[in-house]
């Protein structure tokens, strides 16, 4: 294995656009218990975005996934979404709260999201 970069396991992730909710916040205890299945099913990819669920997607992770599990059991996509900054050098303080807010100190992969002409341009 490389030393940098840890291995997807399966092919197959765990999406972070939609965790249960209770009361327009998110089921702790179910999602981490989701985790836990995935996980222990031999999973290790999970994918979020700073627009899931307002950022609430990311604290999830940080709850259920990432303050739970060492760091070389999970692999851990974020994405880099057009409408959280203006200027370029509004992007590395939102790339620094989002490896915050997930409690990592690097993601595996960071993908430019929801691509489009205009949305490239920017």
């Amino acid at each position: 294995m490389n030393t940098y970069f840890n291995e997807i396991k399966k092919n197959l992730g765990f999406g972070c656009m939609r965790f249960p909710m209770k009361d327009d916040e998110i089921d702790y205890e179910l999602t981490s218990k989701m985790v836990d299945y995935f996980i222990q099913q031999g999973f290790n990819y999970f994918d979020t975005a700073h627009v899931y669920l307002n950022g609430k997607s990311e604290i999830a992770l940080k709850k259920c996934l990432t303050s739970r599990y060492p760091r070389n059991q999970y692999i851990l996509t974020n994405k880099l979404s057009t409408h959280h900054f203006n200027k370029q050098e509004e992007i590395f303080p939102l790339f620094e709260s989002q490896l915050e807010a997930c409690g990592v100190d690097y993601f595996d992969f960071y993908l430019m999201h929801a691509q489009s002409d205009e949305i490239y341009a920017k």
